[in-house]
């Protein structure tokens, strides 16, 4: 009964695909959320309901063909340096495909393909985003819909945690607590509703990276108050993931944003960043302060030498077992090993740097940062521009620290960008961010129709 009710949402979803892509959209993030508590619902809990948000988000690049045609030509048009850029990661991809057929053997093809689709297919999300956002209010409209899809999910965490007994919840396929042995301390991993920690940690982070921004954004008015909880709960969930990236995710947004935006701040923007900070602090002291969550607190410190090692990622080690053309795709990439049914060992890599190397080799490694390089050059300029009409620096800030919290969390933990559902959104997020350069000619497009001609290449 619930894969029936699933399959008739996602397919209901689909349908909307071809005529109201925008609202499709929506649909396709409440599939993605969705799909794991359906999965762990499902007896087998297969993995194809991972894949979900695929088919709609599929059907939503189908139904918007020459969009997408006219939004890319604009895009190279505007940033022909990251385009540029694009291309040459796409021949070290293609390299890699081959090297890892060679790795696995013709017999295992599907391996490398798979990770090749898993790094392309989130791609055009970034084009989505591009076309999505026309105007501010429409992605503060979408900020507002992840944080009221996403807080009332985070309460599968605090029943995990209080131990109900559903099949909903917990880790998938984990059989009793999933437990993690730090030093001198045991931390129960928490899921709530999502297949893993790590994937209720990203959506738990980035739901209190929103509530920050917002806070500040809203400043002093009546409508901080929501955000002061969403930012709030986001962040208790973060503590309780037992994932210390979910916690350094924050706090690379937070440092993110008050550089970008230090210079425009404002005494009711101050406070009201101060007001966030109280939040977040509240949450701290309440997790430190009660005996039995207290270990999370104490499951939240690092070390200099371990975040170091987080971010190398494995990269010198990876070099000195594969090579410098590494391995081949297929090797680091999470799921391939249900295609191949056997874990090879070769893919221990956890860090960004060292699933790059061990997959695309330092060539292909260096097009990546190249294409990084390119991709902070081109926020940090976006995000100097100052208030315009219908595109607030605030709002550019957000999109870009967004994508900053998610290059690291990316570095220290590549795996979690497996999943579909994180790896679409990032790419739309960086749409998004692309998007609030062309604001003010979509609007002049709307207000005065005779003006089409002269920026018909924007994306409507």
């Amino acid at each position: 009964m619930i894969l029936i009710g699933f399959s008739a949402f996602v397919a209901f979803a689909c349908i909307i695909a071809l005529t109201d892509w925008r609202r499709a959209w929506l649909l396709a993030c409440i599939v993605g959320v969705l799909q794991d508590p359906a999965r762990k619902l499902v007896p087998g809990q297969p993995v194809y309901i991972t894949f979900a948000i695929i088919a709609v988000y599929a059907m939503i690049l189908f139904g918007t063909q020459q969009r997408i045609q006219l939004a890319l030509r604009d895009f190279a048009r505007r940033f022909p340096k990251l385009w540029r850029s694009f291309g040459i990661v796409f021949l070290f991809l293609l390299i890699a495909a081959v090297n890892g057929v060679i790795t696995f053997g013709f017999r295992f093809w599907k391996a490398p393909l798979l990770s090749l689709f898993v790094y392309l297919a989130p791609l055009p999300a970034i084009l989505l985003g591009y076309m999505y956002v026309d105007s501010e209010e429409r992605l503060r409209k979408f900020f507002a819909f992840y944080a009221a899809l996403t807080s009332p999910l985070l309460v599968g965490v605090l029943l995990e945690y209080y131990r109900v007994n559903t099949p909903a919840l917990g880790m998938v396929r984990q059989v009793g607590d999933y437990i993690r042995y730090l030093p001198g301390i045991q931390v129960r991993m928490l899921s709530g509703f999502y297949r893993a920690p790590d994937i209720m940690a990203w959506h738990a982070g980035t739901l209190a990276s929103i509530g920050i921004a917002m806070i500040v954004r809203a400043e002093l008015s009546r409508r901080a108050w929501p955000w002061m909880l969403v930012a709030g709960w986001g962040f208790y969930n973060c503590m309780l993931s037992g994932r210390r990236k979910a916690i350094y995710y924050v706090v690379v947004f937070a440092i993110t944003f008050v550089w970008r935006y230090f210079r425009r701040l404002k005494g009711t923007d101050f406070a009201a960043l101060v007001m966030a900070g109280i939040a977040l602090a509240f949450v701290v002291h309440r997790v430190r302060g009660d005996e039995n969550s207290r270990v999370y607190a104490m499951a939240a410190g690092t070390s200099s030498e371990e975040v170091g090692g987080r971010l190398e990622g494995g990269m010198i080690e990876t070099v000195r077992q594969f090579g410098v053309m590494g391995a081949g795709l297929g090797v680091a990439t999470q799921g391939v090993q249900h295609v191949i049914e056997q874990d090879t060992g070769m893919g221990w890599q956890e860090g960004g740097l060292g699933k790059l190397t061990v997959e695309l080799g330092v060539p292909g490694l260096l097009a990546s940062a190249l294409l990084g390089i390119y991709l902070l050059h081109i926020g940090l300029k976006i995000t100097s521009f100052p208030d315009r009409p219908w595109s607030s620096q605030i709002m550019r800030v957000t999109l870009f620290a967004l994508l900053i919290a998610n290059i690291a969390n990316f570095l220290a933990s590549a795996q979690t960008y497996s999943d579909p559902v994180i790896t679409i959104i990032t790419c739309f997020i960086a749409g998004s961010l692309f998007a609030t350069t062309t604001l003010d000619e979509r609007i002049t497009v709307i207000e005065l129709p005779e003006a089409v001609g002269n920026v018909a290449t924007a994306p409507a």
